[in-house]
Order: structure tokens, then C-alpha cells, then sequence
């Protein structure tokens, strides 16, 4: 049943964490974009602490969850996820307490259609986010074949406060390399002590931080259901963005992470 180990963990808050899984049989072949069901059975540990149950699993029961990948198909040693703890989380009660050499369950399919498949090479990215919704933009920008010549590239990270922040030191590099790439990293419950931007992500539309030509910028939006709903709203009735489907192809790519 348990047929991956973890390889790799780093605690960003006691509430987030990236977990770097290694599949027994290899990684698979993926797409930037794609997930994974990550899992563990209803007898493994909870962290100490953890709220009571509403319904205990059984024993043997697997307890699944589909994670998106935060590493690049391009380095396929381990998968890498971006994952925040849900006290109640049946899942994350208990991938909160996992360690190095420990065995877990990983979906031997990869899937999902958030990928920049049908965004011409030319074209520029707006990769938004909030919270752990960061992960597959963090595939994206990971990966070589990603970065087209002539391509901009924006990613937006939206968190509730500045020690939220993930990979931002990584982020930060890119941008200070590559003269395409830019960091908006904004925390809406940050301190009068906080430099950074902030406010909510939408704001950053509203400001004029972010400028659109829906003619060449595709924009992929991730996280939090709200900010998503605002955002399409707005780009698909005042600037003309149209949802993505594989009946309907757009510009605008929409991934509702919970």
C-alpha cells in the first residue's frame, strides 16, 4: 500500500511544510501544473494536540488527497509539494508528523489539465496565487523549457502574513536573473513593522501593479476560491479574458485548489 518514502521536508511555519516524496518505481513522467494523490492509512499518527475525529478511519483505510506538484519534471528525483495542515485535515493531521525515511502512499497517475499546454511560446504568463496554490507555478518556473525567448513572467503570491511566505528566496533570485521575470509577493494581514506590499491579491489589478494585454498574457489562477471568483469575474467582464476549456480555449486558466 505504502510504496513511496519521504526523502525531504522543510517546516516553513508549524502550518506549512514541503514534503519531497520519492516513488518506489521512480517519478513519472508529468507536465508543470499536474497533481498527485499523496496518502497514509487511518493508523498512522496524528500531530500531538490534534482535534478529536468527527470520524476515526479505519486502520487499513487509506486516506487520500490530491496534492499539486511544486518540482520540475526536469529534475525527476522526487516529487515536491507545498502543503499547509488542516487541524481537522484527516490527511494532514497526519503527513504533519511525517518524517524522512518514513513510507506514504503516491498515486502511480499523474493528472491534470492546469498546464500551459495551448499557450503559444510567445506569449507571457501571470502566474497568481494564494497560500499553497504557489505549487504549480513553482513547477512552471522550474522548468527550462518553461522560459521561451521573449517570454515575461509574473508570479503573484498571496499570504496572510510576510512568514508565510514560501520559496520566496528562490523567487527572488529569479527575478534578480532573469530581467522577465517578476516577484509580487503580498501579505493582507501583515504588521504596521512589514516593508512588503500589502493587501489582497486582487489589489494588485486594482493599483495597476499588474497590466493585462489579453492578446499576449495568459493568466493561471490558484488558491483561494474567493480570490479566484473576484479575478474572473473582473478579467472576463471588463477585460475581456475568456475561462479556458478544452471545448473553449482561453487565456485565462483557472485551478480551485479547495
Amino acid at each position: 500500500m505504502l510504496n513511496s518514502t519521504v526523502v525531504g521536508r522543510v517546516d516553513i511555519t508549524p502550518e506549512l511544510m514541503i514534503l519531497q516524496v520519492k516513488p518506489d518505481g521512480g517519478v513519472p513522467s508529468f507536465q508543470p501544473g499536474q497533481y498527485v494523490a499523496l496518502g497514509l492509512p487511518g493508523s498512522a499518527p496524528r500531530y500531538e494536540g490534534a482535534p478529536d475525529e468527527a470520524e476515526v478511519p479505519a486502520a487499513d483505510k487509506l486516506i487520500k488527497r490530491a496534492y499539486s506538484i511544486g518540482s520540475s519534471p526536469a529534475h525527476g528525483d522526487f516529487f515536491e509539494f507545498y502543503i499547509a495542515v488542516v487541524p481537522n485535515g484527516a490527511l494532514t493531521s497526519r503527513l504533519a508528523v511525517v518524517q524522512p525515511g518514513d513510507r506514504i502512499f503516491s498515486q502511480p497517475k499523474v493528472t491534470g489539465t492546469f498546464t500551459l499546454d495551448g499557450v503559444p511560446a510567445e506569449h507571457n504568463l501571470v502566474l497568481v496565487s494564494t497560500g499553497t496554490g504557489l505549487a504549480p507555478f513553482m513547477s512552471m518556473v522550474r522548468t527550462p523549457t518553461v522560459w521561451t525567448a521573449g517570454r515575461k513572467i509574473t508570479v503573484v503570491h498571496g499570504v496572510r502574513y510576510p512568514q508565510d511566505f514560501a520559496y520566496a528566496d528562490e523567487l527572488a533570485s529569479f527575478s534578480a536573473q532573469n530581467a522577465g521575470f517578476t516577484y509580487l509577493p503580498i501579505a493582507s494581514r501583515a504588521d504596521a513593522s512589514f516593508a512588503g506590499r500589502k493587501g489582497r491579491v486582487q489589489a494588485l489589478f486594482e493599483d495597476g501593479s499588474i497590466q493585462l494585454t489579453p492578446e499576449t498574457d495568459h493568466v493561471f489562477l490558484c488558491g483561494n476560491p474567493a480570490m479566484i471568483d473576484d479575478l474572473e469575474r473582473d478579467l472576463t467582464t471588463k477585460q475581456g479574458y475568456v475561462v479556458h476549456s478544452k471545448k473553449t480555449p482561453g487565456n485565462l486558466h483557472v485551478e480551485k485548489y479547495w
